[in-house]
Parts: C-alpha cells; structure tokens; sequence
C-alpha cells in the first residue's frame, strides 16, 4: 500500500488578520501549493500576535491531528510585538542565535532601501539583528524585503517547521526558497505520485452532486478523496487519489451523470478566461453594458493577459440618462418598465454591441442593495440578457445575500450565459 502523504497545518499570525483591517491572504495560495507539493493541509489557525497564543499553536493540543509540517506566516519583523521567531524557538526547545550571513543580507537591504548614513543605519541595528536572529540550527531563505523566512527540521516532535514572512509578495518570495529544501522535497515524497482530476459544474445545487456522488457508492480513504466546493453558484468537484485508473472512472461515471452540467474538465482558468478562448476560437468579440455591476464584469474579463484579442469594451450606465446617452436606450422604455426589466436589459446588449460593433454583447441591469428594492423587485433581483448574431437569450435571476453578493453572483451567470450561447454554436 502507498505511504500515507504528509500532513501540514498552517499558522498565520497578526492582529491586523483578527481586528479585520487585513484579509488573509495566505491560506489559500499555500493550500494550492501543498495541493502541488502532495502535501495534504489538514487545518489552519489565525492567532493574533500573542505569544502564548503562537506557542500553543505551534505546539498543537492533544486532540487535533497530528501533523508531519507546520507552516507559519508574520510575525518576523523588526518591531516589539513580532514574536514568531521566539515562539518556534521556545515551542521546539532550540536556542536563539543570530545569523551573521543573515544579517549581512538584511543589512545590505536596508542600505539598497536608501539608508546609507551612519547614524541612519544606526536607526535599524537592533531591527536587522531580530530580523536575523532564529532557531539554532535553521536553514535560513533568501528574503524579498528585510525579513528571512527559515525551515527547522525536525525536532524532539519530528514537525518540520516553514516560518515566512507575513506581507503577501514576501511570503510568496520564500516559499519558492522553502519547497525545493530537502525537508520540503522529502515531506511531499512521502505519499508517492497522486492522481487528480477536476470537474466545474454550473447549473445544480451541491445537494444534487452530492446525491451523484453517493449513488456511486465512492467512499473517502488515504487512496481517494473527493471534495465538492461551491464558489459564486460553480461547483468544483475534485477527485484525488494514488490509483489512476480508480480516479479516471469515477470521474467518468460522474461526468456521465451531468452530461450538461460538466462545463470544464482539468481546467482552473477562471470563467471569464474560458469565455475568452472560447471566442477566439470563434473569430468573435464581446462587449458589455453594466448598470447595478458597476464595471465589475469588464474588470473580470480583463484581469488576465491577452483580453484584447477579443474584448472590445464595455458601458457602466448607472443612470437613465446614460442609459439613453451611450446605449441608446429610449426613454419612453425605461419610464414604462424601468431600469431593472426585461426590456431595458436587452435594449442595453443590444446597444453595446452596436456601439461598439461587437460579436456579442451581454448586459446586466439589477436592484444590488440594500436598498431600492420594491416588493415587484426585491433586492437581488437581476435582469440579465445576450445578444449575438444567432438571437438574444435572457435571464431573470432573484438572489439572498448582501450588495457584494449579488453583483459578484450577477457577473458569474453573465459570464456563463455567454459561454452557453458560445457553446451552442
């Protein structure tokens, strides 16, 4: 039988993180790497900057899994309130001690950071010592800003300890340092090659996947695990195991359940991305008319490279006069049915894409809240509608949740409105 894959835990420290002035940014950029690393991520932890609080989360009470690696973030800087270092020095009984070739590189940054004076230099001294004091014994990574992250191998518990810096681009920086050390290579070794497959699905509940997926008879095991994730109205189903062909036919048999609903297969690029592809392969291009979504949509469909190629642009008519203004939408329309309708949402496609002599054109007009909404038009309601040379389709979509909710869940069906239409033909 396959060895059992390592198993991590990841500890993210800052006050900033619990007081909500800074969102986390780590936990699901190193979960995809230990993914990559076959490493399995068993659970995270998001402690202020109290010392006994990091300690205990480095030491792992009794009752939670053990690990083989844990992995913790912030808290390395040159101030009172960093104490990382400290706490994985007491938690895994190993002296502190400064690293003279540490400190020649955070000494040199600091003077590349414009701090070439003496008494200037002087300010940091006792900062760049912290910053290059750890564990005895810790294999040090080459920091992006002045703050080196540092694997511990082992000790009396056998946990292999990741300690990074906590700004995002830091962070990022000394993992690519951290996962080609020899501990890292070993711990993602352990399990041996695994399979995995991945399955986005749009246009069923988790319940009805969930219900496929039990009349399969699958049952999670070290050897194959499944996971469905939800995320603005997809479904990711992800298959994971050591036995290819085990993993390979029970994807097949899940597809074979969704014959319709399967939209992408190994494929994680986000909607707008496939959407793009799919109208290069088409020779066409799309463009956009927004009112409740306020330009988040051409956002999405510009956030990766190559947009150009087939995005033409798109229109933000918050107003009934820029409505009429840009897109053409007549008045006379917008003071019978209103903005948030059938009618405007297809006058407003139908404008972009003759404005902009566009392919395609998909438009959205809503009541995003928390106000505005009537009890004809409650908030969440949302009018979508496409146009292309083969006709028009709309979409009438009514949904719970807070104003960000709404206009990211709006720009998610319009997105897959034009990949339906696209993959119609």
């Amino acid at each position: 039988m396959t060895a059992r894959p390592a198993r991590a835990a990841l500890v993210i420290t800052g006050d900033e993180l619990l007081r909500g002035f800074v969102q986390d940014a780590h936990s699901g950029f190193l979960a995809e790497q230990l993914r990559d690393q076959h490493i399995d991520l068993v659970d995270v932890h998001i402690v202020g900057d109290d010392f006994a609080k990091i300690e205990a989360a480095l030491r792992r009470d009794a009752g939670q899994e053990p690990v083989e690696l844990v992995i913790v973030s912030g808290g390395l800087g040159p101030t009172h309130d960093d104490r990382t270092t400290e706490a994985v020095a007491r938690a895994t009984g190993r002296a502190l001690e400064v690293r003279p070739d540490a400190l020649e590189v955070v000494e040199a940054r600091i003077r590349a950071f414009g701090r070439r004076t003496e008494s200037e230099l002087e300010l940091f001294a006792a900062g760049n010592r912290k910053q290059a004091t750890m564990p005895h014994g810790a294999l040090w990574l080459d920091p992006l800003g002045t703050a080196p992250g540092y694997v511990l191998d082992g000790g009396a518990d056998g946990v292999t300890y990741v300690v990074l810096p906590g700004p995002p681009s830091e962070l990022r920086h000394a993992w690519r340092g951290a996962r080609m050390t020899g501990p890292l290579v070993e711990l993602g070794a352990r399990g041996g090659a695994r399979h995995e497959r991945l399955l986005r699905i749009w246009g069923i509940p988790e319940s009805a996947a969930s219900r496929l997926l039990d009349a399969t008879g699958h049952v999670d095991g070290d050897d194959r695990r499944v996971t469905i994730c939800a995320r603005d109205g997809e479904l990711e189903l992800s298959v994971r195991g050591t036995d290819a062909a085990g993993v390979d036919a029970l994807v097949a048999q899940l597809e074979a359940g969704m014959p319709d609903e399967v939209f992408a297969r190994d494929d994680e690029r986000p909607i707008a991305q496939l959407v793009g592809a799919e109208l290069v392969a088409r020779g066409w291009t799309l463009a956009t008319a927004e009112s409740c979504t306020g330009g988040l949509l051409g956002g999405d469909l510009t956030a990766g490279e190559g947009a150009s190629a087939w995005y033409h642009g798109g229109f933000v008519t918050y107003s009934y006069e820029a409505k009429t203004e840009l897109l053409g939408v007549e008045t006379d329309l917008l003071e019978r049915v209103g903005a948030v309708s059938e009618e405007v949402a297809r006058a407003m496609a139908r404008g972009a894409r003759a404005r902009l002599g566009s392919d395609v054109a998909v438009a959205i007009t809503g009541v995003a809240g928390p106000g505005g909404g009537t009890e004809e038009k409650p908030v969440g309601t949302v009018h979508l509608a496409v146009v292309s040379p083969n006709g028009e389709r709309h979409r009438q979509i009514r949904m719970p949740g807070d104003r960000a909710t709404v206009r990211r869940r709006s720009c998610a069906v319009a997105l897959h409105m034009v990949r339906e239409l696209l993959a119609e033909g």
